[in-house]
């Protein structure tokens, strides 16, 4: 009888609240299971607060290392969705991974066993949907309940805005926090008497008025008022008693949650008191609507974003009358000159947090210094005589790149069409002898192609063996054109103080 090294695979997500599949109750059942059938439990992998639906978890993937290291050629679960509940998967597991691994898997609670031959019932890859579309129908009721939660006027989200605080009595209800309220009305009132969000924030802070976030106790608060923060309290609708639907997209496989479009934004009107009358909230909405944005263009410059202020710590703004700028589609503008400077405008808009002065430097100057230091460094790397290479290395990384991509968009093409084959194959198109003939076909021109693109990566990895130092330097053509890519990948940061006085920190 063959030996069995077996692992115990655990998993819980946050969302699970369900007894029965608690991690201690999981143990129990795959550690009563391997004791019955006196399987010996090499080791147990653990994720606790991992979604099924996530292919990389910290335990799983420690699992499938030791696994191919030969470490574990048994995985027991509770069942199949504790494993993963992404149907592709789920496939992928059961048809590929652990039988070219050698791999028996047992599903306890599901009566799957995979036994030595490993012939995987269809039953494992239904499994896998019928997991994935738990997770999705879950994913579809958590937002629908969301929905008619703010429909009917609950405030149900973690932190609540600045001016608003949570009724004590119904932790659904917001009530206005009058400690605070005047600010947001005085903010709203100043800029339709015709202030500046920028002027706006001045006068708060001569006054030592709290932040938002320090009112708020959130960590890393900041000290000032920003014109920033004024213009995010000016736009947003819950100060005139309105709730904003759709404003987060949350993809329930990557678990991310990201800012959605404001065409996709959807307003509910009058779900809890106001601070700011609709009237004067729409007034405010039409005089920022009514600014005129001109077409984007950006600066171009040598340094560009390399420039801090060594006392306040803020990044140095670049000023030139006539300044070379790109614009949005690429066309370049403009000739470089002798009259753009850097200067800290932080001193001027909030002399508060940046007090020092004559911090103000020609570019040309800075320059100057930037770019004898930097060369002198790479004088004292001797690190001149890899530029005779560039030219060699270039031709035959755009061949080699070109190649690299060609094979990768072949990998990727026979992997949809196994997802096709093995659709058929569940679907009873193409019979078990069919599916088995075309995925060795399938799995003999995978692993030809993959040899190649191993070897291409070993060939890059034997020119890029120098040190990073060595490698930026065969960038550069002859070691004399310098830019700001390039600058960048040497240089950390470039500090101006008072009366000039540079600092470069280099990362060389």
């Amino acid at each position: 009888m063959r030996e069995y090294n077996a692992a115990i695979y655990l998993r819980l997500s946050k969302e699970d609240k369900e007894i029965n599949n608690s991690i201690d109750i999981q143990r129990e059942i795959t550690t009563k299971y391997a004791t019955e059938h006196k399987y010996n439990v090499a080791q147990e992998y653990v994720d606790n607060g991992y979604s099924g639906i996530l292919s990389s978890r910290p335990a799983l993937n420690k699992l499938m290392i030791d696994i191919i290291r030969n470490k574990i050629n048994m995985v027991i679960v509770k069942d199949m969705s504790r494993l993963t509940r992404d149907k592709n998967l789920t496939s992928y597991y059961t048809d590929i991974f652990f039988p070219e691994n050698d791999v028996r898997l047992i599903s306890v609670t599901e009566y799957i066993d995979t036994g030595e031959r490993y012939e995987t019932p269809d039953v494992v890859a239904l499994r896998g949907i019928v997991n994935q579309s738990y997770l999705e129908d879950i994913s579809r009721k958590i937002k629908l309940v969301k929905r008619n939660f703010k429909e009917q006027g609950k405030f149900i989200e973690a932190s609540v805005a600045y001016g608003y605080q949570k009724d004590k009595d119904d932790k659904y209800k917001l009530v206005i926090d009058e400690n605070v309220a005047p600010i947001i009305r005085e903010i709203y009132k100043s800029f339709i008497d015709g202030k500046k969000p920028l002027e706006i924030a001045q006068n708060l802070n001569k006054r030592n008025i709290k932040t938002a976030s320090q009112y708020l106790g959130q960590k890393n608060a900041r000290c000032c008022w920003t014109k920033s923060m004024i213009n995010r309290i000016l736009t947003n609708p819950i100060y005139a008693g309105n709730m904003v639907l759709n404003k987060y997209i949350t993809d329930f496989k990557s678990k991310k949650t990201l800012l959605a479009p404001k065409s996709k934004y959807e307003i509910l009107q009058n779900t809890h008191p106001s601070i700011i009358p609709q009237e004067d909230y729409n007034i405010v909405q039409q005089m920022k609507g009514n600014k005129t944005k001109k077409d984007f263009k950006t600066y171009l410059y040598l340094l560009k974003g390399l420039t801090y202020c060594k006392h306040c710590g803020r990044r140095m703004t670049y000023k030139n009358s006539y300044p070379t700028r790109i614009d949005a589609n690429g066309k370049i503008t403009g000739k470089p000159n002798d009259i753009g400077y850097f200067v800290c405008e932080e001193h001027y808009r909030h002399p508060e947090i940046c007090n020092v002065c004559n911090n103000k430097i020609m570019e040309k100057d800075l320059n100057e210094i930037v770019l004898k230091k930097v060369s002198k460094r790479l004088k004292q790397l001797q690190i001149r005589k890899y530029a005779d290479e560039v030219q060699e290395y270039r031709e035959r990384q755009n061949t080699e790149l070109n190649d690299y991509k060609k094979i990768k968009n072949e990998i990727s093409k026979q992997e949809s069409n196994f997802k096709v084959l093995y659709s058929k194959k569940v679907e009873g198109i193409i019979s078990e002898e069919q599916f088995i003939k075309e995925y060795n076909e399938y799995k003999e021109k995978v692993t030809e192609l993959k040899d190649r693109l191993d070897r291409l990566e070993k060939s890059e990895k034997t020119f890029e063996s120098r040190t990073d130092t060595e490698k930026l330097i065969i960038e550069f053509e002859n070691c004399k054109k310098f830019d700001n890519v390039i600058l960048k990948k040497l240089i950390e940061k470039i500090e101006i103080g008072k009366d000039q006085k540079v600092e470069i920190i280099l990362k060389v």
